[in-house]
């Protein structure tokens, strides 16, 4: 599956699900991606605004880094050809509220598009440049849900001296699940999610992804 920001639609591989609730203590639950991903602020972040009556139980699931860093890897040493762009779900959180599935979900993967998309005019949506190595993008999808994505420069060994630019590390966010919550918010843990990818990647470029947005972010 293509993690491109046009659809930003992303596919999960060998997901390993655990459950928590949320009243309960997340440090009593499986270990998961949602950890590594979000860490203990951003569990806390989507328990205190899950949009569940009666605080109803959240499900938990996705891959640990090592696997992410495993799939990514491997998908590089492929070669990346048209069609065969993946990506790792490092956690999706997932509740059932009348009836209706809620979710929040983060992955990453090899962008099928370079990380200078947006001056070819191929893209939809909203960009934030953060530095010379990571810009943010926004875009709203036909059912209203917004999807908050991220492009990182990476360098991965034994690539060609382009790769970094041409198939930067791509991460997504999308929720459903959560109420009260700003668009920075968002970015705020998808940057989490995507320094604690690039360490799993050892990037060789060593990119600099900040903990908050930046003022460019409302």
């Amino acid at each position: 599956m293509r993690v491109s920001a046009s659809s930003l639609a992303v596919a999960a591989l060998f997901l390993t699900a655990t459950s928590c609730s949320t009243e309960g203590d997340a440090s009593t639950s499986a270990a998961d991606g949602c950890e590594e991903a979000l860490g203990d602020s951003g569990i806390e972040w989507v328990e205190s605004h899950a949009d569940v009556a009666g605080g109803g139980e959240l499900d938990r699931g996705g891959v640990d880094l090592k696997d992410a860093r495993a799939q990514h890897y491997k998908q590089m040493e492929s070669g990346g050809s048209d069609g065969s762009h993946w990506s790792s779900e490092l956690c999706t959180i997932t509740a059932f509220d009348a009836g209706k599935k809620k979710e929040l979900k983060v992955e990453f993967g090899p962008s099928s598009l370079p990380f200078d998309f947006q001056t070819k005019g191929a893209e939809e949506g909203t960009n934030t440049p953060v530095n010379s190595d990571v810009k943010l993008h926004q875009v709203e999808d036909s059912r209203g849900v917004v999807r908050y994505g991220i492009y990182v420069k990476c360098k991965i060994p034994g690539t060609s001296s382009r790769q970094e630019t041409e198939t930067p590390l791509a991460g997504v966010m999308t929720d459903t699940l959560t109420s009260g919550t700003s668009a920075r918010d968002h970015m705020k843990y998808l940057l989490h999610s995507a320094r604690a990818m690039a360490d799993a990647l050892e990037c060789r470029n060593e990119p600099t992804i900040p903990a908050e947005p930046g003022a460019a972010m409302p």
